[in-house]
């Protein structure tokens, strides 16, 4: 079978993830080579995944012919100078998401992107190459829910997570939510509404973890938008729930869609002296597994000439975009209308 060579970038958590998927369950592809400023992982990452080539400069990485393709899962502030480099030495390229800092630099990326013809472009939002989020796409598209005029999405990470997350943001290391997990569904409305952005309102605050608005952050909020064509989401963020509860609901003028609204591990209830329970996902690898295995076979097939679906690189400016406009509601208090955001 044809494989497509693929080097990554990045030797994060999420990094080996996508190798450990790449070797067990993406036979489409092969990881030829990694990188990452810390020779000592790559080393590691090298010896356990049996993988050719090493480098601890991304350049070099680049320049290595049998890399075909790129994957770039490194800081989001690396993300535009890793792209252009990417793009101008020919590969194919996968970026994690958010595709970069600002949306100034989204259309550098852009730019760089569309100059590099006959190269497959995608971005790393899984939850569109989620099977329950796909099928409901193909729902939307057959017109069995009728007109989609609003999209509601709940993004809910475990209470255990805060101690972690309050040091990275005393760090400078993490951004505040409506960036780190909204932008997903900020990314989904655009997706199953078809739509540009017109405004934004939020509200929200430091109910659990009060260090946090110190730094302009929450741990619980609710952004209200509008677009263009009058279709509305809600998009709720939080990191005091008691398990990884991530929700959808897609609603048409003919039926509704949920995704979710449970976040069962299995079918299993317990009936016991204490009452009835289900067992709950606790982190968001157990729901979004089958997703990062998805999103990468996607992109590779595509690469192969196959018709599967990929995110756009305009995706990413456009999601960004939103994402600023939910932080700069809650920051000023007051609605944002896209016409005051810089291109």
């Amino acid at each position: 079978m044809e494989q497509v060579k693929i080097g990554i970038a990045g030797l994060g958590a999420l990094g080996e993830l996508h190798i450990k998927n790449i070797c067990e369950h993406v036979p489409e592809a092969k990881v030829t080579a990694v990188c990452d400023i810390r020779q000592d992982r790559v080393n590691e990452i090298c010896g356990r995944y049996d993988i050719r080539s090493g480098y601890t400069k991304f350049e070099d990485l680049v320049a290595d012919g049998e890399v075909e393709a790129v994957m770039i899962v490194t800081n989001v502030a690396a993300h535009k100078d890793q792209c252009i480099q990417a793009a101008k030495a020919g590969k194919h390229i996968f970026c994690e998401k958010p595709l970069a800092k600002t949306v100034e630099e989204c259309h550098a990326i852009e730019e760089a992107v569309e100059n590099n013809k006959g190269k497959i472009f995608t971005i790393g939002y899984m939850r569109r190459s989620d099977p329950a989020y796909a099928a409901a796409m193909e729902r939307v598209r057959s017109g069995a829910i009728g007109d989609v005029f609003m999209y509601r999405g709940i993004s809910l990470d475990p209470a255990s997570v805060l101690p972690h997350h309050i040091e990275g943001v005393r760090a400078g290391r993490y951004a505040p939510f409506f960036y780190e997990m909204g932008i997903h569904d900020a990314d989904l409305a655009l997706w199953f509404l078809n739509a540009d952005i017109e405004s934004v309102s939020s509200v929200g605050g430091a109910y659990v973890e009060q260090e946090l608005a110190r730094y302009q952050d929450y741990d619980n909020a609710v952004s209200i938008g509008r677009f263009q064509n009058g279709s509305i989401f809600s998009i709720q963020v939080g990191r005091s729930h008691n398990s990884s509860h991530v929700q959808a609901e897609i609603i048409g003028t003919k039926g509704t869609i949920r995704i979710n609204n449970v976040p069962n591990v299995s079918r299993l209830e317990f009936f016991d002296p204490d009452g009835y329970r289900q067992p709950l996902e606790q982190t968001f690898l157990d729901r979004w597994g089958d997703a990062y295995v998805c999103e990468v076979r996607n992109w590779a097939g595509r690469i192969l000439g196959k018709d599967t679906p990929v995110v756009r690189v305009s995706d990413g400016a456009k999601s960004l975009r939103i994402a600023d406009m939910m932080q700069k509601a809650f920051v000023e208090k007051r609605t944002v209308y896209v016409g005051e955001m810089a291109e």
